[in-house]
């Protein structure tokens, strides 16, 4: 389709947009694109969990403030994973314990640990969960 110019003074009057080539924005837009259509492409569910845990620990490692860790949009992209992500967080907490208690209990909606003073204390308690329901 071409564009037409209303008058004669049009700087390039037969030029479309189907003869202007690609930028490098296009075509990783269309590599993307394709790469989509393709489902085998896709990341698997725990795929998308590596590359947020990833994300969330990169970004977050130097915070004290844990309102801060938990709000993080990787962290909430984790909790919107849903039950399949409690095992896969189960195990985070046995090889790399991290403060993943606030994602386990927005996910099952359980607290196995209420008056829990420590970390190693919810981590021991969620743990013990996780292997009461074979996680």
């Amino acid at each position: 389709m071409t564009t037409q110019c209303l008058d004669r003074d049009c700087d390039f009057p037969d030029v479309g947009f189907s003869d202007v080539g690609p930028g490098p924005w296009i075509t990783y837009a269309r590599e993307l694109h394709a790469k989509r259509e393709r489902s085998d492409q896709w990341p698997n569910d725990f795929e998308t969990f590596r590359e947020l845990v990833d994300s969330w620990r990169t970004d977050t490692w130097y915070k004290s403030s844990l309102t801060r860790r938990v709000s993080h949009p990787a962290y909430l992209k984790i909790i919107g994973l849903g039950p399949k992500a409690v095992p896969w967080i189960l195990q985070e907490l046995r090889q790399e314990p991290d403060y993943w208690f606030a994602a386990l209990e927005a996910i099952t909606r359980e607290n196995p640990a209420p008056n829990a003073t420590t970390m190693h204390e919810l981590r021991d308690a969620w743990l013990a969960w996780g292997e009461q329901r074979a996680y």
